[in-house]
């Protein structure tokens, strides 16, 4: 009996370390891959230093770009962590999808902390409609601000009109903060895919943004 369970104990750890080298060597392949994405989106502006890795799905890339306004620039890249089965499958049910953080420093740090996210909601009359089975319209909201200061409008303004002034808002996050890293946001990974809309003026948005958080310590 005991031999028994013996076998299926390494026939089930030998499976895990298969999964776990093939998930690992996917990666590996999917990183150059997005190598070559930042490179196409920097589009001559910029150039990739190193790769680091910092998990078996998670790995950061630092930057030099040719514009003074960041200092430090890097982005760090998740993966969807294969290499977890669980995780995984649940990543892939929730549609919780890679994503690529840009963190850097600005000359001039904000004065304030600030964190955007991007929320979407949508209503359907029936569970399983699609969006194809009708013509959907979208109604788009006004900035939603809490905050805990008095005053923060001069703060906050210049960098809420740069975020809706850019032509693509494809950002899930948006974060200042006084200390290092001065900025930070967040995309998902398709959106630095050479062919996709927002990709080739990925940087200049990001451009746009920090100027916006240093015009208003003016």
């Amino acid at each position: 009996m005991w031999g028994r369970v013996a076998i299926f104990v390494t026939a089930g750890a030998t499976l895990l370390l298969a999964w776990y080298l093939l998930a690992a060597y996917y990666n590996r392949k999917q990183a150059a891959r997005v190598l070559h994405w930042i490179e196409a989106a920097l589009a001559g502006k910029g150039e990739v230093v190193c790769l680091r890795w910092m998990g078996a799905s998670t790995f950061h890339v630092a930057l030099r770009l040719s514009t003074s306004a960041f200092q430090h620039p890097g982005l760090l890249v998740r993966l969807r962590p294969r290499e977890v089965p669980p995780r995984w499958l649940l990543d892939w049910w929730r549609g919780k999808p890679a994503t690529a953080t840009f963190e850097a420093d600005l000359d001039v740090p904000p004065g304030f902390n600030l964190e955007v996210h991007r929320h979407r909601w949508c209503g359907r009359t029936r569970r399983h409609l699609t969006p194809h089975a009708q013509t959907w319209d979208f109604e788009p909201t006004t900035p939603l601000i809490m905050t805990s200061r008095r005053k923060w409008q001069r703060e906050a303004t210049g960098m809420m009109h740069a975020l809706l002034s850019c032509r693509e808002r494809e950002f899930l996050s948006l974060a200042f903060h006084r200390r290092s890293p001065h900025f930070a946001a967040t995309v998902t990974l398709e959106s630095i895919f050479p062919s996709y809309s927002a990709g080739s003026n990925l940087f200049d948005m990001l451009r746009e943004l920090a100027a916006g958080a240093s015009t208003s310590r003016l």
